[in-house]
Order: C-alpha cells, then sequence, then structure tokens
C-alpha cells in the first residue's frame, strides 16, 4: 500500500518507541506480532453546517465534538459531494462520485449492486459491521444496507401513519442507546460501526433543555442536543478502554443554508452553507494527536479510502474508490466537487455542479458564479464576469473529473426516450435512462435555479401548510407556482396529495394522472394514483400502475405494500405474496406487519397473525384495533392471560373501545376472575347498549 505523510508520521513513531528498547531485552523478547486492526467507528452528522460547531468557531455549544477534534485532526475545507442525505451517504460508503454511482437525489433507483460498499469491504477483512441510522431515507431496501451484520433502521410505527415517510426519524438519544446496546454484546473481534443522527434536521424542534437554552435558535439547539448524546457515548467507549483503540470519523453529509442566498434548507443551492461540513479524524493510536487543521479542500468520498489505509485493510473496493483518501497531498491545488439534480429532477429547471478549491469557488449554471472565498467568504459577490480565466480554468477542470469517472455503464435509452436525449442527459452529468423533462425543454434550455427562487421557496410553504392541515394555503401558492410553470410535474402531484388527505378520491386521482402525463416515470406518483383509484372504487385501473412502479424499482416495497392492501379483500392470497415481499424488502415495515396478521386473522391462521400483530405492535404502531385483535388471536390459541394482556394495551390507547373492554371481560371469565369480568362487561354495556346482552344478569 502507498504511505502517505500521515502514515509514515505515524510509522516514524513506532520506530522512535522500539529504538528505545535495549539490545538485551530486544533478544529476550519473541518476535512481535502484528498489531490488531483497529476499532472503526463512523459517525455522520446529517444536516450540520461546519461553522455550527465549537470546533469551527461556533458559539453553540458542542463540547464532546470539540474535544474529539483536539484528539484528531480537522479538516476545514471539507466538500460534501451533495447536499442531499440519502446520496450524500451513498457517495460516502462507496467513494464514488455521484454521477459514476447513480445516486443523485431521492427520486431515482436504489444503488446499483455492482457498487461495493465500506461495510463489505470492512466485513471481508474480518470486521463485525453494524449500523443505527435515525431516518427512513436511509431505509435498507436503497442498498447501503449491504455488508451489515445488524442494520437498526427500525422506527416508531405510528409514525408512518402521522408523517410523510421523508419526516420519520429517531431522536439522538434513542440512537444512541440503541448503539449503545449493540456495542455492549457485540463480537470478539473488531467492529465497523456507523452511527447516523438526522437531529439537526428540519423540522427544528430540540428537547429541553436546549429548546429553552436556544429559543430564538432552534436548529443550533438541535445541534446542542445531538452533541451531547455523541458524548454519552464517546464517554462509554472511554471507560471501556475502547476510545484510544478506535478509529473515529465525524463527518457532515451536508449543511443547512438557513436563509442564506434565499435558501431555507439544503439541496438547491451549492454555496458553502449547504456543501462545507465538518469532518474530524481521531486515529487509532492510543495518544492524542497534537491539535492539527488541514485547510486544502478534501471531499467526503475521501472517508472510505482513508479508512482503509489507517485499518491496513484491503479489498476490491479499492478499484472503484474515485480519491486516494485524506492524507494524501495533490499534486496542484486541490479542488472538492459537488453536485445537485435537486432543481432538474423534481422541478424541471437546471442541475448544478460546482468545484470548491481552498480559495476559490466555481458553480456551473446557467449563468456561472466565481466566489472568492478568501476575500468574501459568504460567497456574496459573482466575481466570474471579472475573473474569466480562473471561471475557465475551473470549469475545464471540472468536464475533466465528469470524464474521467463517467460511469462504466452508460444508460440505455428507454422506450421513450430516443438517444439523442440521453446524449444531452449524459452532457448534464445525469445518470439515468429516463427524464422529468421533455426532448423540447431540453433543447429549448433549462431555467437557472437562481431564476426560480419564488417559485422553489412557494413550494416549500405549501408543504409546510399541508403538514399543519392548512390545505387552502396549500392550494392557493400551489396554482400560484402552476400559473407561473405550468409544466412542472411537482405541484399536481402536491395537489393529489392534498385532496387524498381531505378523501376527494376523485380529485386525487385527476391531479396525480397530470403529475404523470409531465413525468411518466414518477413512481411516486404511480404509487399514490393506485390507491387513489382503489379507494375510488376502480381498483381494475389501480393495479397497473402499481405493477409499473414495480418495473421501474423492484425494491420499492412501499409499492408492494399498497398492492397487498389493495388485494387484502378480493384476492387474500395475492395480498399474502405482496406483503411478504414487501416485508423480505424491508422487515421493519410496521404497516406490513399489522396488515399481514390481519390477514392471517381473518384466514384463522391465529399462530401467524400472533407474530405479525405482536411485530407490528414491538415496533411502535400504537392502535388500539390492532392490540384488539391480537388478544382474540391469543384468546383462539388458548392463551388468555396473553389475551388479557393485549386487551389492557388496547384499552390504555382507547379507553372508549368497547369491543376491547367485551373481549376481556370474556377472558378474564375463562380465567375465572369473575369479578374483573363483571366489571369489564358492565363497561362495554355502556359504552355500546347491543353489549348489554351479555352482561350476567346476577353478580357473584
Amino acid at each position: 500500500m502507498t504511505t502517505t505523510p500521515f502514515s509514515r508520521l505515524l510509522f516514524c513513531a513506532l520506530l522512535v518507541m522500539a529504538a528505545s528498547v535495549s539490545a538485551t531485552a530486544q533478544k529476550k523478547l519473541r518476535p512481535a506480532a502484528r498489531p490488531a486492526p483497529p476499532n472503526v467507528l463512523l459517525i455522520t452528522l446529517d444536516t450540520i453546517r461546519a461553522d455550527r460547531l465549537g470546533c469551527y468557531g461556533s458559539s453553540v455549544a458542542t463540547p464532546n465534538i470539540d474535544s474529539l477534534a483536539r484528539d484528531g485532526i480537522l479538516f476545514e475545507n471539507a466538500v460534501s459531494q451533495v447536499p442531499l442525505t440519502w446520496p450524500s451517504h451513498a457517495a460516502i460508503l462507496t467513494g464514488t462520485y455521484p454521477f459514476h454511482n447513480g445516486v443523485q437525489d431521492f427520486t431515482g433507483q436504489p444503488l446499483d449492486a455492482s457498487f461495493r460498499t465500506l461495510a463489505q469491504a470492512l466485513q471481508q477483512n474480518g470486521y463485525s459491521t453494524a449500523a443505527v441510522v435515525s431516518s427512513f431515507v436511509l431505509d435498507r431496501s436503497w442498498g447501503l444496507a449491504r455488508g451489515f451484520e445488524h442494520y437498526d433502521d427500525a422506527f416508531e410505527g405510528s409514525a408512518f401513519l402521522e408523517r410523510d415517510l421523508a419526516l420519520v426519524e429517531r431522536r439522538a438519544d434513542q440512537s444512541v442507546d440503541h448503539a449503545l446496546a449493540w456495542l455492549k454484546t457485540r463480537p470478539a473481534k473488531p467492529f465497523f460501526f456507523w452511527l447516523h443522527l438526522f437531529d439537526p434536521h428540519s423540522p427544528y424542534d430540540p428537547p429541553e433543555p436546549f429548546r429553552s437554552l436556544y429559543r430564538d435558535r432552534p436548529y443550533d439547539g438541535e445541534v446542542a442536543f445531538a452533541d451531547r448524546e455523541l458524548g454519552r457515548l464517546l464517554d462509554w467507549m472511554k471507560r471501556q478502554g475502547l476510545y484510544n483503540r478506535t478509529l473515529i470519523i465525524l463527518v457532515g453529509d451536508h449543511g443547512e443554508a438557513l436563509g442564506d442566498h434565499g435558501e431555507k434548507e439544503h439541496g438547491f443551492f451549492l454555496y458553502g452553507a449547504t456543501t462545507r461540513v465538518p469532518l474530524i479524524v481521531k486515529p487509532p493510536d492510543g495518544k492524542p494527536v497534537p491539535s492539527r487543521k488541514i485547510l486544502r479542500a478534501v471531499e467526503t468520498v475521501a472517508v472510505g479510502p482513508t479508512i482503509l489505509e489507517l485499518t491496513q485493510s484491503r479489498d476490491a473496493i479499492q478499484q472503484q474508490f474515485q480519491s486516494p483518501g485524506l492524507f494524501h497531498e495533490a499534486d496542484e491545488e486541490s479542488a472538492a466537487y459537488s453536485e445537485t439534480f435537486y432543481p432538474f429532477s423534481s422541478f424541471g429547471w437546471s442541475p448544478l455542479r460546482s468545484l470548491r478549491t481552498e480559495r476559490f469557488h466555481f458553480i456551473e449554471a446557467p449563468e456561472p458564479e466565481l466566489y472568492d472565498l478568501r476575500s468574501d467568504p459568504g460567497e456574496k459577490q459573482n466575481v466570474a464576469h471579472r475573473q474569466n480565466a480562473m471561471a475557465a480554468v475551473l470549469r475545464e477542470r471540472l468536464k475533466e473529473l465528469s470524464q474521467r469517472y463517467a460511469p462504466a455503464r452508460q444508460p440505455q435509452a428507454g422506450p421513450s426516450l430516443d438517444p439523442e436525449t440521453v446524449e444531452k442527459l449524459r452532457a448534464l452529468g445525469y445518470v439515468a435512462s429516463r427524464s422529468p423533462v421533455t426532448a423540447e425543454q431540453l433543447a429549448a434550455g433549462l431555467s437557472d435555479p437562481k431564476s426560480k427562487l419564488w417559485e422553489f421557496n412557494a413550494i416549500l410553504e405549501a408543504g409546510d401548510a399541508s403538514q399543519a392541515g392548512n390545505f387552502s394555503r396549500t392550494r392557493e401558492l400551489l396554482r400560484a407556482v402552476q400559473e407561473k410553470d405550468p409544466r412542472m410535474y411537482l405541484v399536481p402531484f402536491m395537489l393529489g396529495q392534498v385532496a387524498a388527505k381531505e378523501g376527494q378520491w376523485k380529485e386525487s386521482a385527476a391531479q396525480l394522472e397530470r403529475a404523470l402525463q409531465l413525468n411518466p416515470h414518477f413512481d411516486q406518483a404511480m404509487t399514490a394514483l393506485a390507491r387513489a383509484l382503489h379507494l375510488d372504487g376502480r381498483t381494475d385501473e389501480a393495479r397497473p400502475w402499481l405493477e409499473k412502479a414495480l418495473e421501474l424499482n423492484p425494491q420499492n416495497f412501499r409499492a408492494w405494500y399498497e398492492l397487498g392492501w389493495m388485494e387484502s379483500r378480493a384476492h387474500p392470497e395475492a395480498a399474502r405474496v405482496a406483503l411478504e415481499k414487501a416485508l423480505a424488502i424491508q422487515p421493519n415495515f410496521a404497516l406490513a406487519h399489522r396488515d399481514l396478521g390481519m390477514l392471517q386473522f381473518q384466514q384463522r391462521d391465529y399462530a401467524g397473525a400472533v407474530a405479525h400483530l405482536e411485530k407490528a405492535a414491538l415496533l411502535g404502531l400504537k392502535e388500539a384495533p390492532l392490540h384488539n385483535f391480537l388478544g382474540i388471536a391469543h384468546s383462539q390459541s388458548g392463551r388468555q392471560q396473553s389475551a388479557v394482556e393485549s386487551y389492557r394495551r388496547a384499552l390504555a390507547i382507547d379507553p372508549n373501545l368497547a369491543e376491547a373492554h367485551l373481549n376481556l371481560a370474556f377472558s378474564l371469565q375463562k380465567l375465572k376472575r369473575v369479578r374483573e369480568a363483571l366489571s369489564e362487561y358492565r363497561e362495554a354495556c355502556r359504552l355500546q347498549q347491543s353489549f348489554c346482552q351479555y352482561v350476567p344478569s346476577s353478580s357473584p
């Protein structure tokens, strides 16, 4: 393996230690065995601006991350390759650029099986591998679970009923608890553990005392809370003697704009607020490294190569890495790549690509941008027109980079996408055989996202209004956007979702069909349209849309789930197959366990019903009817005490569920707990008159 300045430094330190041993003592020593490989802890902080950590100059209280930085090496200009959670993590864990691996936004396919992950590489080198992720956007169906023996992506089941899937998350305290639970029972060999914390992501809602301490800065409160919870993990590792023996890398997946350049959150632009991230490396040397900062620009795709280098691991993944690692000196001023196809794939506007050096930041757009970071760190003054030569140099380097790492397997033109259009998409850096815009739009030229900021913010505000239940405001905003840009497929999609929330199934279907006319490959619209058609009584029209969604992405477990839910009454066997396929892809999806359990209940397979209904409850699905039917299944299987416990859980959720009171009375009577049974019979009668017939005529 090629040595680097950093690895040579560690090697020289070992030589100095060896030289201090006397010759006599050396004769008595046996040849030293190769040191055990270090443990590896990879911490990814979601949506974290570098300038919100104390070690990067912030006033936010982050003492635990600051301490880690003092023990390690801090990279002042670390750059995310894409300011979106799922694509950024795909880049980090494969060591490949988004335009190479094809994961460029959240509307595409899972990570192709041809790409090896860091977990697979370390597992091949004898490591025990585990991960705890804190957002459903990183669930295993996207492909990042490959190589992890333990992948904790189980989220509270009720959250799927209360929020959009993208907002289903777990707080840092819970994720750290899950991490510690695994670490305390880990196998007796080196481990690679990935911990992902999602807290700084919107909506910002830190718990106390951080809510009060940062009342006017809730984002900062989320950062401080995440730091406190990381402190619990790091303190435990120190007490167990693991800290010094562990390579620890902390890196942000992307930042947060917080209003900079008019962007509220992230993903739309490529300015430093969303692409410059914290990166800290604490090596496994047993002694603190003197405080040190590296100023040159580095990329997060260098994390994987660095981990393999410092653990002295070798694997086929090294052939796919597109960075030599964080400690390799560049022959020329290093530059870090970023891209965002969010404006393109979701809105039909131009994508953005950029290169950032220690001094300059060039953004390739219809109106190119160049910023001198030394005199303008806030990127307020575009100097591309004054420094044409520098802009041209960075534009050429950007072109060379994209050509050098162009995907080996280029996408083939689909039935509705001609080869000429595919070539135009390749020129944009888009890795797909389907396009959210037409060939005519591509030929006419795409809008610069800078000129579309009003529409973008209006759509975000419409989404917030929809989450809050203010549907009239949602429609008002979306129709205003539609007047300006009638070909934006996202607008009718969102209008269809609003109509669905109000139970207006005909209107929902009509809007979703309009969205698919504008973007025929949008599988989320296909799934939503199928549900709307089914609930409007048009199941025969609904089924083909789910089948088409599954043709586009066979790993779309949500489409499998919808198919199972839709078929459960008319075709129970087909429903069972579909629900089992959904659970084979994502075994922690509580709704699929609930519906499969109910299907088995209806078929009088009570043992099967118990297994799946219990799993749904264990995953946190808080529904009184679920526990009531679980109690019946227990009772039918002769387990009356388990039935009683299930009925009581149902009543803890809904004390007015008359059926649960009646069923509890039956089970208590079978257990000869007559007084308790009579009380439940009377309560069932009070709540529902038809149940009064079951009340015993005389008291005991």
